[in-house]
């Protein structure tokens, strides 16, 4: 029975590991990306063509557009947040999922400070 406190320490270790690897290589990425873009784009409007092979891997450029919606829209977008809020509480709204997850914080180092 104590190898698996053991065990089970030595998994929420690696976890924690990982994590913060993960938010590390995110950050390393992002600050990245501008430059890729750059790059890619340059060697997209050398050649022509729409995509880069680099050893084995192919970039693309794709776009997401944003939008800032009229004062009416945001209006009915709010009001059908609370509707659905309603209809959750009221049962009228059918429960399709209910998916459990983790999450991961570090310690307040200290608790009393405001």
């Amino acid at each position: 029975m104590q190898s698996q406190f053991y065990d089970r320490e030595e998994v929420l270790r690696r976890y924690i590991a990982l994590k913060e690897k993960t938010k590390e290589i995110e950050s390393e990425i992002n600050s990245l990306k501008g430059e890729v873009f750059s790059i890619v784009n340059d060697l997209m409007e050398q050649t022509g063509k729409k995509e880069v092979a680099f050893e084995d891997s192919v970039f693309t450029i794709g776009y997401r557009k944003s939008y800032e919606y009229p004062l009416h829209i945001k209006k009915m977008e709010k009001e059908l947040k609370a509707a659905k809020k309603e209809a959750e509480v009221s049962g009228e709204a059918i429960l399709v999922a209910d998916t459990g997850y983790v999450t991961l914080k570090k310690k307040d180092s200290n608790p009393d400070a405001t």
